[in-house]
């Protein structure tokens, strides 16, 4: 009953803004046809291809840095070849995200809440792949944008949300907890509008709402389960900062972890503790990884 309220009020915040960022159309159409696993190049292409500004959105990306071509890639299918249908999937809807956030003023350091956010992307996908996640990059995916409610309460409630992160620091009181004291709601509702608006798939939106209360997710309680860990991992280990305050493991984390248990039992080192702590020597690999991605991403 209480989720309920909270979406209600996550809703009521939508009503009259007029400037919400979009995706396009385009782009919710080629993200669901690459998770499609019967897809072939020629389809992707020709539909990335009926749209001027992604395809050359797709190709700028393709020869960054971030992907390292020894050679500059003209084609949108080579451009599959070479990165992948995951990989150009990510890509697609991260770029689309960061561009639509770019220039809307926050009170929080933007450049710490996109490391934190690459990062649980990075570590969602490590956790994927160490307990045989069939979709390692859509855990990136959906590791990156876990927090975009973040981004909509920072920008169209501007003044609340600064008094709110003022009044966290040096607390131990968390961003999830505070925004439940000061809105009635918390990122994870106002993400899921978001996500509903742009058309994201179920299994997104699912993760988005449910990354804090994972024990509630229905769409795939694995790949929630998986998120849930990369954020409190990264909230404890990696970012220090009001905007993503780290916590106990509560009963989000507890579940996650039985979750993924049941899943990879044999894969597994004997605690969440453990389990938490063998990730740290991952992370100076990732942390390069982050700030690539991050340079890459919003410099667009």
């Amino acid at each position: 009953m209480e989720k309920v309220a909270m979406m209600i009020k996550a809703r009521k915040l939508f009503k009259d803004i007029s400037d919400l960022p979009t995706i396009p159309a385009i782009v919710s159409k080629v993200v669901a046809l690459l998770d499609d696993h019967d897809v072939v190049p020629d389809e992707v292409a020709d539909l990335i291809l009926s749209d001027q500004v992604l395809a050359a959105r797709v190709i700028r990306v393709v020869n960054s840095p971030l992907y390292r071509t020894n050679n500059s890639i003209t084609s949108i299918k080579r451009a599959l070849l070479y990165i992948g249908f995951k990989s150009i999937r990510e890509m697609i809807l991260t770029s689309y995200f960061v561009d639509g956030f770019k220039q809307k003023e926050q009170p929080f350091d933007m450049k710490l809440f996109w490391i934190h956010s690459f990062s649980v992307g990075a570590i969602s996908r490590r956790i994927a792949r160490l307990v045989d996640y069939p979709d390692a990059e859509k855990a990136y995916l959906v590791g990156i944008l876990h927090d975009i409610g973040k981004v909509f309460l920072g920008h169209y409630c501007k003044a609340e949300y600064g008094l709110m992160l003022d009044s966290i620091r040096n607390t131990s009181l968390t961003t999830y907890e505070a925004e439940f004291e000061f809105f009635g709601t918390t990122h994870s509702e106002v993400g899921l509008c978001l996500a509903q608006r742009w058309n994201f798939p179920p299994v997104y939106c699912d993760v988005i709402s449910y990354h804090h209360a994972s024990e509630m997710a229905t769409e795939d309680t694995f790949l929630t389960a998986i998120v849930a860990l990369a954020d409190f991992y990264c909230l404890s280990h990696v970012t220090s900062d009001c905007v993503a305050q780290a916590s106990i493991p509560g009963r989000s984390e507890e579940n996650a972890w039985n979750v993924l248990n049941q899943h990879a039992p044999d894969l597994l080192v004997s605690s969440l503790e453990h389990f938490l702590s063998d990730l740290n020597e991952e992370y100076e690999t990732i942390s390069s990884e982050v700030d690539q991605l991050f340079n890459t991403m919003t410099t667009l």
